[in-house]
C-alpha cells in the first residue's frame, strides 16, 4: 500500500493506494514418457495438453492421469497416434446407431448363410452332390 500526500488550496490530503501486483500463474507440470511415430520416446506435459477432436476440432482438456492412461491403453502409449486418431465422445455415435449397424450386418451375414443353405439344398435335391455312403 503506498500513501500519496497532497495538497490543494492549502487542503491537505492523504490517499491510501493499494499497489497492483502481478500475479503469476503457475501451473504444477506433470510430465509423461510417451512414444512418438518413430517409438522414440517423448517427455510430455499432460497437465496442461489440450486435446483436439478430429471429428468436431473442438478443444478439450482432461486430468493429466486420465489421459495418460487414456493414451497408454487405446493408443499403446503413443502421442502421434492419439492426436491423429482422438474422437471425443460427442462425436461418436450413440448407443442406438452403434445397435443398428450391428443388427444390420448380422442380418447381412445370415442372409448370405441363407442363401448358402438354400444353394446345398438345391443340390441335394437334385442329387447332383454324392455323399459317401454310410457304413
Amino acid at each position: 500500500m503506498l500513501n500519496h500526500h497532497l495538497t490543494h488550496n492549502n487542503i491537505s490530503i492523504t490517499l491510501n493506494v493499494m499497489e497492483k501486483q502481478s500475479h503469476k500463474t503457475r501451473r504444477a507440470k506433470r510430465l509423461y514418457t510417451l512414444k512418438d511415430k518413430n517409438l522414440n520416446d517423448v517427455q510430455i506435459d499432460l497437465n496442461n495438453y489440450r486435446v483436439i477432436c478430429n471429428k468436431t476440432h473442438k478443444r478439450k482438456s482432461f486430468y493429466h492421469k486420465y489421459l495418460h492412461n487414456l493414451i497408454e491403453r487405446k493408443y499403446n502409449g503413443n502421442i502421434d497416434l492419439f492426436r491423429e486418431g482422438y474422437v471425443s465422445r460427442e462425436a461418436t455415435p450413440d448407443k442406438n446407431e452403434r445397435r443398428v449397424k450391428q443388427l444390420q450386418a448380422r442380418i447381412s451375414r445370415l442372409y448370405v448363410q441363407i442363401s448358402n443353405l438354400k444353394g446345398e439344398l438345391a443340390e441335394v435335391e437334385s442329387g447332383t452332390v454324392c455323399f459317401p455312403a454310410a457304413e
